[in-house]
């Protein structure tokens, strides 16, 4: 068909003439498509970080996140907007509950190392007992132990679960307006990242 008989159809007209006549075209480039979107998605889920964080009742901004690693090779995946609360009241019971079930899905895979939050969050976590012993981690590095053992925050028995992160100069430096505390999921293998994440904090 010429073009100049093509710009006579009417709109119906075209969309069909394309449609009959490079609809194989359409349908493999839909597919291409689809195929490339399906490998993007599976190369990042893949994609291993270094070390996972989540965020837990406080806002963090990107150049937050950005800055607390500059200067490291860590490659570190951030779960933020995370929300954990019991309040019957609360208007985001729902979304805390996904939350909850979020954190609990990203330890079960292995893909949770460090939260970060208020005390709430934190107390919520070692009595899910999720939480590790901070001293096995610290106490390799006679400096950081020195900061951080002031710090600790102790449970009922006596064991540290978090560390107030009042000593840190990077938290300090941010702003935040209520008191943070970090905690440590346990790992099966060695985690040098998550100390490598401490050392960051005071710099």
């Amino acid at each position: 068909m010429k073009h100049s008989i093509f710009r006579e159809l009417n709109k119906k007209q075209k969309l069909q003439y394309i449609w009959d006549y490079y609809k194989i075209h359409i349908f493999v480039t839909a597919a291409l498509i689809c195929i490339l979107f399906s490998l993007v998605r599976t190369m990042q889920r893949n994609q291993k970080a270094d070390l996972y964080v989540a965020y837990v009742n406080v806002a963090v901004s990107d150049h937050f996140l950005k800055e607390m690693t500059n200067g490291s090779d860590l490659t570190v995946s951030n779960y933020t907007n995370l929300l954990i609360t019991e309040d019957p009241n609360s208007e985001n019971l729902e979304y805390a509950y996904g939350s909850a079930m979020k954190v609990m899905a990203a330890i079960s895979d292995g893909k949770l190392d460090i939260v970060v939050g208020d005390r709430y969050a934190l107390d919520w976590c070692h009595s899910n007992e999720y939480l590790d012993n901070p001293l096995s981690y610290i106490e390799e590095n006679p400096a950081l132990l020195a900061q951080v053992e002031p710090y600790l925050i102790y449970d009922e028995k006596g064991e540290p679960y978090a560390i107030d992160l009042s000593f840190s100069s990077y938290y300090k430096e941010a702003g935040f307006s209520d008191s943070l505390y970090l905690g440590i999921i346990p790992s099966e293998e060695d985690s040098p990242e998550v100390l490598t994440y401490l050392s960051l904090l005071n710099r």
